[in-house]
């Protein structure tokens, strides 16, 4: 099974724990600090190797210490870099991600190489063997979403390659108008409410997910924090309830749920069966710091739900 992940590639700099209602001083202690390997595709990407796919990443770090650094943990994780660009005049994207006690994070970030992502920097040719590819996510890519992106996942379809979606915020405010050309080439589409609503003028996850329907996408999924995902297409409409666990960390939660649906639908499930199943490794995720840390198995997620099924 070979996936190609194109997206965002970042450094994260995790403290925790953080909380806002602390009065911090000039030096003070706090429990652990991580330099980890983020951004929408790297966490795709690492989870999907994890699981036995055969995964390149496409996307963009800057020529300098911090894009070796990912560059060196991606392959660690078993992830093929061969289309990750280095920009000599950009530096690698970071974020300085903030966890407080009970697992919820405040993001702060820098404008790095990640944005340049056009085109000119895709592979010439499909992976060979691809099965899907996941776009990590709408949003984020704006050159490439400008110029090149609906090309290419015709592309992509003409191959038989399954496409899939998530969605970052919309920090320009183009609204539905900046990705509605996409939706029709997008066979699963997995937002967040939080990201969704905005652009879609609604105010509930099953108003949104019959939006982007309505719009083409024939697999709709709307993923709901700890309320778990709600579900559209032509054979199922419903929730499907997450987990419930006590996070450490929420960070990267939504990439892993993506990474193990994709690789449940590939592998044959029913639609709503790779939903639930996706939820609960999403859920899974929370127990540990970072958004890519835990290294995921079948056999781990299968013991997780059949303990937390008790």
């Amino acid at each position: 099974m070979s996936v190609l992940c194109i997206g965002s590639a970042v450094i994260d700099i995790t403290a925790h724990p953080v909380e806002a209602n602390v009065i911090w001083k000039e030096k003070q202690r706090i429990s652990d600090i991580r330099i980890l390997p983020g951004g929408d595709a790297v966490n795709q990407s690492i989870h999907l190797a994890a699981l036995g796919s055969d995964v390149y990443l496409c996307g963009c770090v800057g020529d300098d210490q911090n894009g070796q650094l990912l560059e060196d943990a991606l392959r660690n994780r078993g992830v093929d870099t061969r289309f990750l660009r280095r920009k000599k005049d950009f530096q690698t994207t970071a974020s300085l991600v903030l966890v407080n006690g009970v697992g919820e994070r405040h993001t702060f970030s820098v404008k790095g190489a990640h944005s340049t992502l056009c085109k000119e920097d895709l592979p010439r040719e499909f992976p060979a063997a691809c099965q899907a590819i996941s776009l990590a996510s709408l949003f984020s890519m704006t050159q490439w979403e400008q110029d090149g992106l609906t090309e290419y996942l015709k592309q992509a379809k003409e191959n038989g390659i399954l496409v899939f979606a998530d969605l970052a915020s919309d920090k320009f405010g183009q609204g539905l108008f900046g990705i509605r050309p996409f939706l029709p080439y997008i066979d699963y589409f997995l937002p967040s409410l939080y990201d969704a609503m905005p652009m879609t003028g609604t105010n509930d996850a099953e108003s949104v997910a019959r939006v982007y329907h309505d719009l083409g996408v024939r697999h709709v999924i709307i993923k709901c924090g700890e309320k778990g995902c709600f579900c559209l297409d032509d054979t199922f409409s419903g929730w499907i309830p997450a987990v419930p666990v006590k996070p450490v960390d929420t960070t990267g939660a939504g990439d892993c749920m993506v990474a193990v649906f994709l690789t449940r639908i590939l592998a044959g499930d029913h639609f709503a069966d790779a939903c639930r199943y996706a939820c609960a490794a999403a859920s899974y995720s929370t127990l540990f710091m970072g958004a890519s840390q835990v290294t995921l198995s079948e056999r781990k997620i299968r013991e997780f739900i059949s303990e937390q099924a008790k």
